[in-house]
């Protein structure tokens, strides 16, 4: 069987079909944004309007967006990985893996990408509702496009932690441990944004701090996100190349 073969049929073991449920779920998830937050009290949407500097409606319901884009492509894809590494070897399954003719670094590669391929295609899938859900908000504030590299952003986002995550799975014994630290990586980007919220003034004189971290930036820097967004997303994926060859490296010296 040469490695092409290979590849494919890793690949065709991909949790595809949850793939798609994330991808359906965070679109109505966006959907039911849309629907829900103009109907709330007016104090929790001025908290969150004023809190963020967010202009307008659709610029609240937008950064709700986001937030989707970020959990379901991060969930979607820490699910696959786990399956890479961690859950074989907590199964005893890896020493099976790892018998076949084939070098740990290339069958690390080879059950690694199909995961991170499907991940950016959930993002890709929310960020266009997102993009969906400004067109019918009218963009006011943040047009179609700038929505939709919003989400880009935040998919680079998710497949950088997932390919640095897929790296340390690999000496992971135990996957409840495994989750434990991927939900610490999911929410320390975050811990700036609810210090924005809260205690604002520790962003006071450091608005290139707030711009950089606090994730209402998406909405405060959308006429660069158009371009930026997909940018980045695809220099995400050329550094997860990096990662999974340091991960590569890493089974092979570690075994089973």
């Amino acid at each position: 069987m040469d490695l092409r073969t290979y590849r494919w049929l890793e690949a065709r073991h991909v949790a595809w079909r949850g793939g798609a449920a994330a991808l359906i779920v965070g679109a109505l998830t966006v959907a039911g944004c849309q629907w829900l937050i103009p109907r709330l009290p007016a104090a929790a949407v001025d908290l969150m309007r004023v809190g963020f500097h967010l202009p307008d409606m659709t610029a609240v319901v937008l950064f709700n967006d986001y937030a989707g884009v970020y959990f379901f492509t991060f969930f979607a894809g820490l699910v696959g990985l786990l399956g890479v590494v961690a859950a074989p070897r907590e199964e005893h399954r890896l020493e099976l893996l790892l018998v076949k003719p084939i070098p740990a670094a290339t069958l690390l590669s080879a059950r690694t990408w199909p995961v991170l391929v499907m991940t950016t295609l959930v993002g890709l899938g929310v960020s266009l509702a997102c993009a969906a859900s400004a067109w019918s908000l009218g963009g006011a504030s943040v047009s179609p496009s700038a929505a939709l590299g919003a989400g880009l952003m935040m998919t680079a986002v998710v497949v950088l932690e997932l390919a640095a995550l897929g790296a340390w799975f690999v000496r992971a014994t135990d996957t409840t441990h495994a989750v434990l630290v991927a939900l610490l990586v999911a929410l320390l980007p975050l811990a700036p944004t609810a210090t924005f919220l809260y205690r604002p003034d520790v962003f006071i004189g450091r608005e290139a701090l707030a711009s950089g971290l606090v994730t209402a930036s998406l909405v405060w820097s959308a006429d660069a996100l158009v371009w930026f967004g997909p940018v980045a997303l695809a220099a995400a994926l050329v550094m997860a190349v990096g990662l999974v060859g340091v991960g590569g490296r890493l089974l092979a010296r570690a075994g089973v």
